[in-house]
C-alpha cells in the first residue's frame, strides 16, 4: 500500500511520540537504573530531576499522539520535543563532569543526540 507524504510525516511523528512515552516512563519508574546507566551517584536530587524529565517526556508523547494528522498541533508537539532535547543536552553536559561510566554515558548521549536530530527533522517537515 502506498502512503502519501503526510502519512509518512505523521507516522514518523507518532513514532517519536511513542519514544517519548517509553523514555518518560523509564525515567519515572526506574530513575535509579537511568542514573546507573549514566554513571551518576544515586542521589534523591538526581532521581527527582529524572522524574520531572519523565513527566515532560510523557506529556510530549501524549501531545503528539493525540494530535490530528499533519496539523499545527502535531508540529507544535514535535517542536516541544526539540525544546526538550535542548534541555536534555544541557543537563547531559552538566552530568558529563560527574559520570563514573564514560563509555556508557557517551552511548546514551549519542542516542539522545540522534533522537534530537530526528525530532528536528520531523518538526521541520511538519512545519513546511
Amino acid at each position: 500500500m502506498f502512503h502519501s507524504k503526510s502519512d509518512h510525516k505523521t507516522e514518523g511523528a507518532h513514532a517519536l511520540g511513542w519514544a517519548s512515552i517509553g523514555i518518560g516512563m523509564t525515567e519515572l519508574v526506574a530513575p535509579q537504573h537511568v542514573q546507573s546507566m549514566l554513571g551518576l551517584d544515586d542521589q534523591p536530587s538526581h532521581r527527582g530531576i529524572l522524574r520531572i524529565l519523565g513527566v515532560r517526556e510523557v506529556m510530549h508523547g501524549v501531545g503528539i499522539l493525540t494530535a490530528e494528522q499533519s496539523t499545527s498541533k502535531l508540529a507544535a508537539g514535535v517542536w516541544s520535543r526539540v525544546a526538550g532535547d535542548l534541555l536534555d543536552n544541557v543537563l547531559l553536559g552538566l552530568a558529563a563532569t560527574k559520570t563514573r561510566r564514560p563509555g556508557s554515558f557517551a552511548a546514551i548521549a549519542a542516542a539522545v543526540g540522534l533522537i534530537g536530530i530526528a525530532d528536528l527533522c520531523y518538526a521541520k517537515k511538519l512545519t513546511v
